[in-house]
């Protein structure tokens, strides 16, 4: 997606509100250690591990390649990447509902993408769930009911996910998404409010890393 079109007419993002005191869901099992990339490092060995974790809010220098990061100098990091095997079950991290699914169809995009809303004291909060499988769509509706810890999806290949390892990029959105999309890297430019908009995921997966 085009992100200066996303924040434009940016003025105010709401609040976020208070969540320390509500229960969510985990929306992969994982095992008790999972390895860290540190994508900031660029001589750092950062080879595909079986489980692993993607930093939210890393800079990650000359990952990214093709028109659709080059051109914006796009690079920093607003989501968490939770890697595991194909076909890997994902689950919603709090009740809500779906808002939209889609299949970002260019390369390196999300593939097979679903964001969920969700009410939380009377804030709407959308998470997005990028690099699933087409299975992960075929049922789905706008509006459709979930509840915490429901399946929601499952992990793509390499050939539907838009041509990566197997993962999620989970991403939390404190505005209304204006199609199924959110910018998961931002450039320099509009890191200030991507952090302002996108607010840390550990803040509802708990402390990953």
């Amino acid at each position: 997606m085009i992100v200066s079109s996303f924040f434009k007419n940016f003025k105010k993002h709401p609040e976020l509100p208070d969540l320390s005191n509500l229960s969510f869901q985990s929306i992969i099992d994982l095992p008790d250690k999972v390895y860290v990339h540190d994508f900031l490092n660029p001589n750092m060995s950062n080879k595909v591990h079986k489980y692993s974790i993607g930093k939210y809010n890393e800079k990650r220098p000359n990952m990214y390649k093709g028109n659709l990061f080059e051109k914006w100098k796009r690079y920093i990091h607003m989501g968490i990447d939770i890697g595991a095997p194909i076909g890997t079950p994902v689950r919603s991290f709090f009740k809500g509902e779906i808002f939209s699914f889609k299949y970002n169809d260019l390369e390196f995009d999300y593939g097979y993408t679903i964001v969920t809303k969700h009410k939380i004291k009377n804030q709407n909060i959308y998470a997005l769930y990028g690099h699933l499988s087409k299975d992960s769509i075929l049922d789905k509706k706008i509006g459709l009911k979930l509840q915490t810890g429901e399946t929601i999806g499952y992990l793509g290949s390499k050939n539907e996910n838009g041509g990566w390892p197997p993962h999620v990029h989970f991403q939390l959105s404190l505005i209304e998404p204006k199609s199924c999309d959110l910018p998961g890297v931002v450039s320099e430019v509009d890191h200030k409010i991507a952090l302002k908009v996108f607010p840390d995921p550990r803040l509802v997966l708990g402390n990953l890393y």
